[in-house]
């Protein structure tokens, strides 16, 4: 059985690299995108199961793009994961309350941790 598609979205390119790493040996089909812009380009023709996104990336943030999605009924039920380096507790409070997205995760990233999660919250999609 093919595992669910999931859309990378970060700005660095050798955390890009990791996560992206991480996912296609757990044999998930992955797409990358550098910036909010480019995964609106990518999500125009792909409709991926879940996302991780990037908080801070110049343009639009993580947050904002996770608000864009669950605005667009084509991705409302759309996994979404945040990640970032804001480790603080309101900046997890914020970044679920604003963005509406499904779970937040620090950098660096535990890859045990972002497949468990991910499996998770795919299952009960």
């Amino acid at each position: 059985m093919t595992k669910a598609s999931v859309l990378v979205v970060d700005d660095d390119a050798d955390h890009r690299r990791i996560v992206s790493r991480i996912l296609k040996a757990a044999g998930y089909r992955v797409y990358e995108a550098r910036s909010a812009e480019e995964a609106r380009r990518l999500l125009a023709v792909r409709l991926p199961e879940a996302a991780i996104l990037d908080w801070n990336m110049p343009g639009a943030s993580g947050v904002e793009l996770a608000r864009e999605l669950r605005d667009d009924p084509r991705f409302s039920r759309m996994i979404l994961l945040l990640l970032s380096v804001n480790a603080r507790a309101q900046d997890q409070v914020k970044g679920l309350r604003e963005g509406g997205v499904d779970f937040y995760l620090t950098k660096p990233v535990d890859g045990d941790e972002l497949l468990a999660r991910l499996k998770s919250l795919l299952r009960r999609a």
